[in-house]
């Protein structure tokens, strides 16, 4: 059975996205694919993923399939985008779709990495996985960093016991502060309409 929309989003917005959503229970028919978070550190395997989902999604929609994905994660996102026919939402990364360009410009003043829960959860795996980093490759990646702000919208936040294992991995100070979804669900609603 065909769907009305598929949205392709990077798994990073995950726990938000099925928030929002399922506010929206009844009232919109959409079967969300969701990439890995991470993928973005290898262009050539972001793009391969990305369209070859893309392609996937064509087969099970009956309307329109979105992309919520930054520009940033991959220069020619737009371009194959338009070129598949499909929808993108212009922003520049998570981190501003989360918050808008000027907010998480502000908030990476004094060296400051902006990382959701979800982030620090799925991103180190993710890299293992990837690439093979071990504990000396995410302290040489991260160390230029002062501290690493944790975006939380409160939906799924950190248990102290997390906020450790991952301090331990990457030797950075860890704090956290809250996320209004506000600019995220009009980003959110734009896309779908």
């Amino acid at each position: 059975m065909k769907v009305d929309k598929v949205l392709i989003a990077c798994g990073i917005f995950k726990d938000e996205i099925n928030f929002l959503l399922e506010r929206k229970r009844g009232l919109i028919d959409i079967e969300v694919i969701w990439l890995d978070a991470g993928l973005h550190s290898d262009l050539k395997l972001l793009e391969n993923e990305l369209s070859s989902t893309i392609d996937n999604a064509k087969t099970i929609v009956n309307g329109d399939v979105k992309i919520l994905y930054g520009n940033g994660c991959l220069p020619q996102i737009r371009s194959m985008a338009d070129r598949k026919g499909v929808h993108i939402i212009s922003t520049k990364n998570c981190l501003s779709a989360f918050l808008g360009e000027e907010k998480s410009i502000e908030l990476e003043q004094n060296n400051t990495m902006l990382m959701t829960p979800t982030w620090v959860r799925v991103w180190p795996a993710n890299m293992r996985r990837f690439f093979g980093w071990n504990e000396v490759d995410f302290r040489m990646n991260l160390g230029r960093y002062e501290r690493i702000l944790v975006l939380d919208s409160g939906i799924n936040s950190l248990t102290e016991d997390e906020i450790l294992e991952f301090f331990d991995l990457v030797q950075v100070p860890i704090e956290t502060t809250s996320l209004n979804l506000d600019h995220f669900h009009n980003i959110l609603n734009l896309l779908l309409r």
